[in-house]
């Protein structure tokens, strides 16, 4: 009797100790889990607001093309060395109806007139305007001068001898003319960072409170500062070819920024965004 009761009890024993075992195995993996989710959420919430300050920064830049259009174009046409009151509008070769909207002069057979719709005569009923047929497109471009194609630029040597980049695609611009500096300064505001030490958007700085131990205890009504430390700027702005873009006054850019948070562990995750975005002149001359 008394061993079956001996036998009972240790086989009691091993029970608990394996449920007791089995728990602990159920504890420690609902504790990793619990964590393993807490991290790839926070993740998930930082790469989120890393996601809005990229955008923040293109809204600001877009905000300020809108109220500055004409110069945001002319610093692009600038640093490309072309000069933005030259018109690079390009015209269709052909009318709506498919015949030929240009001819050829008769004492210039490398320049053409326009016919269709109708002719362009001045006062003395002599062709008003020239054009240059585009290289591989059904296409011309106007030309003020059709010798010399430098006065499309900003400085004589630009312009280049192949016929299909001569009056649209200068050369770059000598180093020593610092063409990018108008472009630079347009988008040098277009950030809450500091720029060469200098604070250029202090009212749009995001900056941490030095309160912020715990994402979880943070509380907007008692504490002051933000719980995260928010930054953006525009990285990059480049000239971008856009298929049946021929207005006088368009370009087109491919614009790069980037966004950044840091939580309160110190940690940056940074976000970039691209978009391409056409640009317009207004009050442009002919």
């Amino acid at each position: 009797m008394k061993t079956n009761l001996r036998k009972n009890s240790g086989i009691a024993i091993v029970v608990a100790v394996f449920f007791a075992f089995c728990m602990l195995i159920l504890f420690v993996a609902m504790m990793f889990r619990q964590s393993s989710t807490s991290l790839h959420n926070q993740l998930s919430i930082d790469e989120r607001q890393a996601f809005f300050a990229a955008r923040a920064a293109m809204q600001h830049f877009l905000l300020k093309a809108k109220l500055f259009p004409t110069e945001l174009y002319d610093a692009v046409e600038i640093s490309q060395g072309k000069n933005p009151l030259c018109a690079f509008a390009e015209f269709e070769g052909s009318t709506e109806d498919g015949q030929p909207a240009f001819e050829p002069m008769a004492n210039r057979s490398d320049l053409y007139v326009r016919v269709r719709p109708e002719r362009e005569l001045d006062i003395n009923q002599q062709p008003k305007y020239f054009y240059y047929p585009l290289p591989g497109k059904d296409a011309f471009i106007r030309l003020g001068s059709y010798h010399n194609p430098d006065y499309r630029y900003l400085a004589p040597g630009l312009a280049k001898s192949e016929p299909e980049d001569r009056y649209t695609k200068p050369a770059p611009p000598p180093a020593s003319a610092n063409a990018e500096k108008y472009l630079a300064y347009y988008i040098r505001d277009c950030s809450n960072m500091l720029m060469d030490g200098a604070r250029m958007q202090p009212g749009l700085e995001v900056v941490i409170s030095p309160e912020v131990k715990n994402i979880n205890e943070w509380d907007a009504a008692t504490k002051d500062g933000y719980p995260y430390t928010m930054s953006y700027k525009v990285t990059d702005v480049k000239i971008q070819s856009i298929k049946g873009l021929r207005k006088y006054g368009e370009e087109a850019i491919e614009v790069s920024v980037e966004g950044a948070v840091k939580n309160f562990q110190g940690k940056l995750i940074p976000q970039t965004q691209k978009r391409v975005q056409r640009i317009t002149r207004t009050g442009a001359v002919d």
